[in-house]
């Protein structure tokens, strides 16, 4: 199904880069993405919403912007929660193989430098279809909202990249670093956040329990309290 190379289900997360689709060029040009492509493609795109909206007041311009970027934030829990993490049928091949494509590879290899980042195919279909369902209610505002939406998505992407492989020297780096991990290796069902955990917050999905207080090397299969199934 979707021409999907062969994926068995893993009993640990793997390191390397696996062929996703049997379609040569496909997988290799539609399915492997690095930060400078969001950079290069939807930076401009953020740019060029700003300065449609530069006629605004600055005061609007820059409350619009931080309501677009604050509505970011919001859809990326509900993606990564109601759909990467939707949950298949098992007797449905369509429904277990589209789990797999959407979100299920990044937890079976989330080492992947190939795939840590949205596919720019996907964030513009995602763009199309909020920005025609959003203008009616935005009006004059829509640029400026716009600007804050994509812009938070940038960011988001930059973040998870950043949280798979690099390592953080701040306190909110580490933090950050140590919560997506924890989600990844231990509770698959919670802490849905990548950028900041405020709807686990509000939707109850940030969990008090013993994976808290663990040290970062904790996290990681393998790593001292940490699990080695995969998510």
């Amino acid at each position: 199904m979707f021409y999907l190379a062969p994926h068995p289900k893993l009993d640990r997360p793997l390191r390397g880069s696996p062929t996703m689709f049997t379609i040569p060029w496909v997988d290799k040009y539609f399915s492997r993405v690095r930060p400078a492509h969001v950079v290069g493609i939807w930076g401009p795109f953020t740019l060029y919403c700003l300065w449609r909206a530069r006629g605004l007041p600055a005061i609007t311009l820059a409350l619009t912007v931080a309501f677009g970027a604050l509505a970011w934030t919001l859809l990326e829990y509900l993606l990564h929660r109601f759909v990467f993490h939707f949950e298949p049928s098992p007797g449905s091949e369509l429904q277990q193989d589209a789990s797999w494509l959407i979100h299920g590879i990044h937890h079976d290899y989330p080492w992947d430098r190939d795939r840590l980042v949205m596919p720019p195919t996907v964030t513009a279909l995602i763009t199309v279809i909020l920005w025609y369902a959003l203008r009616p209610l935005l009006g004059h505002l829509e640029h400026a909202f716009f600007a804050g939406l994509v812009g938070g998505y940038i960011w988001y992407d930059l973040t998870h990249y950043y949280l798979h492989h690099a390592t953080p020297t701040t306190a909110i780096g580490k933090w950050l670093r140590k919560y997506h991990l924890v989600h990844h290796f231990q509770t698959p069902g919670v802490r849905y956040g990548i950028t900041t955990p405020l709807w686990d917050h509000v939707f109850r999905t940030y969990p008090r329990d013993r994976y808290q207080g663990l040290s970062e090397e904790g996290t990681e299969p393998g790593g001292k309290d940490g699990h080695g199934a995969a998510a």
